[in-house]
């Protein structure tokens, strides 16, 4: 076969170990489809994705004993060549990874049918895929006082970073408690009104009978207790920034003032003939879907396309489970370092339900529970029982593996945690019953009772 023949095939990766797992798998693969390159172990694996970056590839691995380790090689494969599939033999079942997404080949035969699953995979390949993959960019840890190592938290670091030259209006969605208004002082402190106020107005929060005085200003004896001339916060907020949190809480007549001013540039205050001119930037935040409020008619959908100029969404905590533990971290040595308290140990069962925790109340729960913990935990350990309730009774192991299964971390997941997690939950829905569970997880009596004895001599 010629060099520009095997270019243009599919090269099919089998990283294989000592045992020779897929010795007879690489002779049932239709050479006249794809190359088939096999290599004894990850670390051969990845200098030969290395050498070809421009090749499609289909790597066929055991995560089981890949030499790395879990998702070791899974992830180091991944940043070399993103748009690679990866056909994962696991010891209960075979699976897809592509796309960022997982698929179970549930009742398939991975032997006999190995040439029908590749050209699949490749179909799926072709669907819509640049010609060109660029390597996944480095991940940050920090950006300011914003904390998260996921791709979701480091796609809104380059957002912030690519708008410090400019002034436009930023719409910010996101659940109660994931930091918008963090992120709204970020884009502020980086870009060139930094040297300007920042200035920020809880829309939800103040009457409606006193929201526009509250952004316009007011003249005396505009109103009964306008007793003296007030400047709004669009005045205070002039050169730098105005903040709009809960702007999705803004009554209708409201939403038709503000909507003149970011067209006009303009206003007057309540009771007043003078006309301000205004140099603001808007940054506007809610954790209502305003798309739906615009169906509902309690948003007017010509200003949602006035603030939503850079759409910003802040995914929830429990997407994103990679931010717990850097998050965790920052708020125990800032709470306790106030505290002037050495820092404590966290137990592992502790640290794996804080883990698996859903956190409802997303960014700001985490520094709450350090702060309960801070006062509730006295001595230098942190154990499981020390936690809140509500961790304890939530927090499910096995449904925070299959979690991190649907997003995978960074650092990967040990493939034999994710197996033990999801065999302990089928025995639990079983009642114990080792035959229905076996039946259940499509495997055998005796491959069951082997990975049980595993768990218990660990």
């Amino acid at each position: 076969m010629s060099e520009r023949e095997k270019n243009d095939q599919t090269t099919v990766l089998i990283v294989d170990d000592q045992y020779g797992t897929f010795q007879c798998l690489q002779h049932l693969i239709d050479g006249e489809n794809f190359f088939v390159l096999v290599v004894s172990d990850a670390r051969q694996g990845l200098d030969a994705l290395k050498k070809n970056r421009n090749q499609k590839w289909i790597i066929i691995t055991d995560l089981n004993s890949s030499g790395m380790g879990g998702g070791g090689f899974l992830h180091q494969a991944r940043q070399i060549i993103p748009r690679a599939a990866f056909l994962i033999i696991g010891p209960l079942n075979a699976f897809l990874y592509q796309g960022k997404k997982f698929y179970e080949f549930s009742g398939t035969r991975l032997k006999q049918d190995i040439n029908a699953i590749l050209l699949s995979i490749v179909r799926k390949m072709d669907d819509g895929q640049p010609e060109e993959v660029q390597p996944s960019p480095v991940l940050k840890e920090r950006f300011g006082n914003i904390i998260g190592r996921s791709r979701s938290i480091n796609q809104i670091y380059r957002m912030i970073d690519n708008l410090k030259k400019s002034s436009a209006t930023v719409l910010i969605q996101g659940e109660s408690g994931t930091g918008k208004e963090l992120i709204a002082k970020t884009i502020h402190q980086t870009s060139l009104r930094k040297k300007g106020p920042f200035v920020a107005v809880n829309c939800g929060a103040i009457p409606v009978n006193l929201i526009e005085s509250e952004l316009f200003g007011h003249e005396r004896g505009a109103f009964t207790t306008a007793v003296n001339q007030r400047k709004g916060k669009f005045e205070t907020a002039q050169g730098g920034t105005l903040f709009l949190d809960e702007i999705g809480e803004l009554d209708k007549d409201i939403q038709v003032k503000l909507l003149r001013v970011l067209q006009e540039k303009e206003f007057q205050r309540v009771g007043g003939n003078r006309t301000f001119k205004t140099d603001v930037r808007i940054i506007s935040a809610t954790n209502k879907d305003l798309n739906e409020e615009i169906k509902l008619g309690n948003f007017r959908e010509d200003l949602f396309y006035r603030l939503n100029v850079v759409p910003v969404t802040i995914p929830p905590l429990r997407k994103r489970r990679e931010d717990i533990l850097p998050l965790l971290e920052y708020s125990f040595e800032k709470i306790f370092k106030e505290m002037d308290r050495s820092l404590p140990v966290l137990g592992e069962d502790a640290q794996k339900s804080l883990l698996c925790y859903d956190y409802p109340g997303n960014v700001r729960e985490v520094a709450n529970i350090v702060e309960r913990l801070s006062v509730s935990c006295p001595g230098r350990k942190i154990t499981l029982q020390d936690l809140p309730e509500e961790i304890r009774l939530e927090s499910d192991p096995s449904a925070c593996s299959v979690n991190m299964l649907k997003e995978l971390p960074d650092e990967g997941v040990r493939l034999e945690d994710v197996e033990k997690e999801l065999i302990l939950k089928t025995l639990k829905k079983t009642s114990g019953n080792k035959q229905k569970a076996a039946k259940a997880l499509g495997i055998t009596r005796r491959l069951l009772y082997l990975r049980l004895s595993r768990y218990a001599d660990a």
